[in-house]
């Protein structure tokens, strides 16, 4: 199905990725704001709180440029005013001791809402991950998606926790120092001003041309992130059929495109700072120039001068603190681009709040069903067919005709285009999709094996006691493997364990046989196991089955042919149906299927050109046609 586009309320996936996000900071920072939203008391607080530090750090000059002229004072009348000077210092120093606790507690405030917000998207991401539809995961890459949940959201938590605090203090200093520069002196305030906003002016220009350099570096973050991901999950079939040279060669691709987007981002970012330091030098030498001249005119005194050129040093602090700032909150904005991308993804449609819930009879209607990945193309194609409760029914059928998305559909991981499927008389669009999927057991053809023990893989989400473990182990041949385990059922597996794909197809197995649902779904569940392993499973599957409505889809004929009824799939649709004996002696679609998978000779033995006798299994149905 990975081919497929897969249609989701109008919306499409293409080429595996997900649709370009929005190009606005705008949209970026509302969905950041709306996140500090809930947290908006700790996040007043810690503005109250850069309030404080700003105003403390910016009227601490005022008190020095005072001790200056006492000091110049007392210089040329020979009389220093020493109580003066500590007052004002002791004023300072305690200035500057509540500005560094009202850091402190700003910087823990911002710490722990960033923690939180980071932790709330994490939460909705996964959350909306659980209400997209089968089609997103068909197509998208896993990688990427794992970027969003990892990678962007910790850049948003740090531009929380340090670039906005920063870049808040940065603005209300330069404020409030504006404002006190103003009511000082006007003409050196201008002074100040006029090259600090031609820095600023600067600097917006710059940003301006530096959010696509961030926007590329977290996208080719995010196909890192895929690629890696990939070539861990496939890294034998890479062997196999070494690839490693071409897929270092797209690794390489990837990585020089980061290192591109990554080196334009941080070298035009750093641009910031340095062009901030060039605007306030020049003012700070502007104002001493300027401030020299007006003290000899004797329009003000040297303390001014000194207290205006702290200012003036401070003044090209909160520009400082505002450039640094602004590489993380560009980083954070393309990361909150990506993940307001993804919550803004089309969902399924809405679950039925409740529906009673009966005992399950079993019985599955399919009426006149249409279904198609693509808009313009069907893959189901008015599929109709009654299966009455406790009927074991296997769907065969070439690759492609249609047999999983029949199961699919049955399971509600995808909605129908039109008809309808009953179970037990009663619409499925008219349940719940829990109360569906927990109607039936399913048994899949790739394995899934998830990191923990033997025994919780097998009775997992259940609470099973160790007995029926060890039953539904024995009956799918798996006891001496455990008995052969130092741990027996505790031992820890994963997706990756050394067990054999046939030996993680019967802890699959095992997991239905210990689940009581009332139907049931196996999909090749045999298909990696050896000959007589499969005779042992089909045992216990055969005793699983009794009294259940059973769809099995198989593509060795010869596991099927006790099955109640066989529908046989060609194009989307029921070509033939029937017991396998019916089957046959139509001579049909199936009878061709059949009889594919196996050699069929004249002779018993034949010799081959290596000279090997080479013996045909010829099935009892077809002996008579052969004598």
């Amino acid at each position: 199905m990975s081919g497929h586009t897969p249609r989701m309320h109008g919306e499409y996936y293409q080429g595996a990725m997900l649709k370009e996000p929005p190009k606005s900071r705008k949209s970026a920072w509302r969905t950041i704001f709306n996140y500090l939203y809930r947290y908006r008391v700790l996040f007043l607080l810690a503005v109250v709180m850069i309030a404080v530090e700003s105003i403390l750090t910016s009227i601490v000059p005022d008190f020095i440029g005072k001790i200056t002229d006492l000091i110049s004072d007392g210089l040329y009348s020979g009389d220093i005013d020493l109580d003066a000077i500590t007052y004002n210092g002791l004023i300072g120093l305690v200035l500057y001791a509540i500005a560094t606790l009202a850091m402190y507690l700003r910087q823990y405030w911002m710490s722990g809402i960033s923690q939180n917000v980071a932790r709330k998207m994490r939460s909705d991401l996964q959350a909306k991950l659980d209400r997209l539809p089968m089609g997103f995961f068909d197509n998208c890459r896993k990688g990427d998606v794992m970027s969003r949940f990892i990678n962007d959201t910790d850049t948003v938590g740090s531009a929380l926790a340090r670039g906005l605090p920063i870049f808040t203090h940065g603005i209300l200093v330069f404020v409030i120092l504006l404002i006190i520069m103003l009511v000082m002196n006007l003409t050196l305030a201008v002074v100040a001003i006029v090259s600090a906003c031609t820095g600023m002016a600067v600097a917006a220009i710059v940003m301006k041309r530096t959010q696509k350099y961030y926007r590329n570096q977290q996208k080719n973050i995010g196909r890192m992130y895929g690629l890696i991901s990939e070539l861990y999950t496939t890294h034998d079939v890479v062997l196999a059929y070494s690839a490693t040279d071409m897929n270092k060669e797209k690794f390489d691709g990837i990585n020089e495109e980061l290192r591109v987007s990554g080196f334009r981002s941080e070298v035009t970012m750093g641009l910031l700072p340095a062009i901030m330091k060039f605007f306030g030098n020049i003012g700070y030498v502007a104002v001493c120039l300027v401030g020299s001249i007006m003290v000899i005119e004797g329009q003000i005194t040297i303390g001014m001068v000194v207290a205006f050129i702290l200012y003036v040093k401070l003044f090209s602090g909160p520009l400082d603190m505002i450039s640094h700032s602004l590489g993380s909150i560009q980083a954070a904005g393309a990361g909150a681009e990506r993940i307001a991308d993804f919550l803004s993804l089309g969902e399924m449609s809405l679950d039925v709040e409740s529906d009673e819930e009966k005992e399950v009879v079993g019985k599955v209607e399919f009426r006149d069903v249409h279904f198609g990945y693509n808009e313009n193309e069907e893959t189901i194609k008015g599929f109709s067919v009654v299966v009455e409760p406790g009927q074991k029914v296997a769907i065969v059928g070439a690759t492609g005709a249609g047999k999983t998305t029949t199961v699919n559909l049955l399971m509600r991981f995808y909605e129908v285009n039109k008809g309808e499927i009953l179970i037990d008389g009663v619409p499925i669009k008219e349940m719940s999709r829990k109360r569906i999927r927990d109607m039936f057991c399913m048994v899949l053809q790739d394995t899934w094996l998830f990191e923990g023990t033997i025994r919780e893989n097998i009775a997992y989400c259940r609470d099973i006691s160790e007995e029926r473990v060890m039953d539904a182990c024995r009956k799918v041949g798996l006891e001496m493997l455990i008995e052969s385990l130092p741990d027996g059922l505790d031992t820890v597996i994963g997706s990756k364990s050394s067990l054999s794909e046939g030996q993680r197809q019967q802890i699959c197995i095992a997991r239905a046989l210990v689940d009581d649902s009332p139907m049931l779904i196996l999909d090749e569940a045999t298909s990696s196991v050896d000959t007589r392993t499969e005779v042992v499973i089909q045992n216990a599957i055969d005793s699983m089955m009794s009294g259940r409505t059973c769809f099995v889809i198989a593509h060795r004929l010869s596991t099927i042919r006790n099955a109640d009824v066989i529908l046989v799939m060609k194009d989307g649709n029921i070509v033939e149906k029937g017991t396998h004996d019916e089957l046959l002696k139509k001579d049909g679609v199936y009878a061709d299927l059949y009889h594919s998978q196996f050699e069929i000779v004249e002779e018993p033995e034949e010799e081959s050109a290596s000279g090997l006798v080479v013996s045909a299994v010829v099935p009892d149905e077809l002996k008579p046609g052969m004598e």
